[in-house]
């Protein structure tokens, strides 16, 4: 039943992924089992788990939705029977990510991240600009550096060049990059092989230690002992500490006084959701990195609606890109909202201009009845004008409709809201910050 069912989804992917995608990523994959609507697929590295649980499960998941005709969930793990895949289809590594391999290893460069390819506003210059003071002089500034913002906003593509631009230093087996998933995976089977001594003193060895994802040690206190432990034996060392989350060390669920305390001893750099201007770089620079032509009505089109982050972003290119192609069709606005609608249908459809409402009058303490009026007052002019926002980015509603639901507005009153909240996002932390917790609540 497994192999049937991988098959089909295959058969899926193909058709939708771009083809470097699916060689490189899906074609090594191996189905491992399929069980109570859960299909468990194994690979032979934590680096390609990592990478294909962050890029690619939610086209992993609605392939066996797509193939089984109703709910379904995938499962990626490592399974180290499958390492050492073939060289051409190996897939990019942090450098120095600590493997069963011997230690010392020479490896090549990951492309996954690097200062030249990291676009910089004015919602990650502190996170970018801490990022390269730590290259020019590890454990000396900034030690440790906690890195954290939402899903898809380059924390991951930060580390990477840290490592990277380390590694091209002449330090790449002083250079451990690893996610908090593979350190504790990496514990775990160090304490049933009874080589604990061998698992400190390689970590514990080196000059650099870069860790994502440390969220994931929450409420693991045997994990969480054991990096404090190591982070101390660094950090007396003067080693240089690097560490991303999703949340800042203070919010952080599930994790223990003295770590949290250890995180928030360094600079904390957190990373915004991008302004208009960022959006409109990002979406050149990736359509630029992936071939395509694109004029500025879609540039324009995909910041304003398709850029919350880098992730949502480099999905949306790559359907586009996906439906150019294989229709051999060109590449215009109209193309562009055909290839999307689905998406938009899927993955927003619970986004309504009443939800928006709701979620602003709840963040604000106001009643709907408030924030529906055409009143002036200053406490409403400043949430109708982020729910105007909010409508036009997570909604098709037209601009004049907006306006009518909210306080009885013009198109050309929208379209004014629109101009001073993108302008107040480039030099307010705290609207920026507004809107990410309002777009989560969104999100959930």
């Amino acid at each position: 039943m497994v192999d049937t069912v991988w098959r089909d989804v295959r058969g899926w992917l193909r058709e939708r992924l771009v083809a470097r995608d699916f060689d490189t990523w899906i074609t090594p994959i191996h189905a491992g089992r399929w069980a109570d609507g859960e299909l468990v697929l194994e690979v032979g590295s934590g680096f390609v788990a990592d990478w294909l649980r962050m890029r690619f499960l939610a086209d992993l998941e609605a392939g066996v939705r797509a193939v089984v005709g109703g709910d379904a969930r995938v499962r990626v793990v490592e399974n180290p029977a499958l390492a050492e895949p073939r060289p051409e289809r190996r897939p990019p590594r942090a450098v120095g990510a600590l493997s069963q391999r011997p230690q010392g290893r020479s490896e090549g460069p990951s492309p996954l991240g690097r200062f030249e390819t990291f676009v910089v506003g004015a919602s990650n210059r502190v996170a970018y600009e801490a990022a390269r003071a730590v290259v020019e002089r590890p454990g000396a500034r900034f030690n440790p550096l906690f890195i954290h913002g939402g899903v898809g906003l380059g924390k991951t593509h930060l580390l990477g060049a840290i490592a990277n631009a380390l590694g091209a230093n002449g330090g790449r087996s002083q250079v451990a990059s690893i996610s908090a998933e593979n350190f504790v995976n990496e514990m775990i089977a160090a304490l049933q092989r009874r080589q604990m001594e061998r698992f400190r003193q390689r970590f514990r060895g080196i000059g650099i230690l870069i860790v994502d994802d440390i969220q994931f040690f929450a409420d693991k206190q045997r994990s969480q002992e054991e990096f404090t432990h190591t982070f101390n034996a660094l950090y007396d060392g003067r080693k240089q500490i690097v560490v991303a989350s999703d949340r800042a060390p203070s919010e952080l669920p599930g994790f223990g006084d003295t770590l949290k305390n250890r995180f928030a001893a360094g600079l904390l750099a957190d990373i915004q959701p991008p302004d208009g201007a960022l959006r409109l770089d990002l979406v050149r620079r990736k359509a630029t990195d992936r071939g395509l032509v694109l004029d500025e009505g879609i540039v324009k089109y995909l910041a304003d609606r398709w850029c919350a982050n880098g992730r949502e972003l480099e999905g949306a290119l790559q359907r586009i890109e996906a439906f150019a192609s294989l229709g051999q069709r060109p590449l215009t606005l109209a193309l562009v909202r055909e290839a999307l609608a689905a998406c938009r249908r899927a993955g927003r459809q619970s986004v309504t201009v009443e939800r928006i409402v709701g979620e602003v009058c709840r963040f604000y303490g106001l009643t709907e009845a408030e924030l529906r009026s055409k009143s002036r007052a200053r406490r409403l002019a400043g949430p109708r004008q982020i729910a105007m926002y909010l409508c036009r980015r997570h909604t098709e509603t037209p601009l004049g409709v907006i306006g009518a639901e909210l306080g009885g507005r013009d198109h050309s009153t929208v379209v004014h809201a629109l101009g001073a909240i993108e302008e107040r996002l480039a030099r307010d932390a705290e609207l920026r910050a507004t809107l990410l917790k309002l777009e989560g609540r969104l999100a959930t």
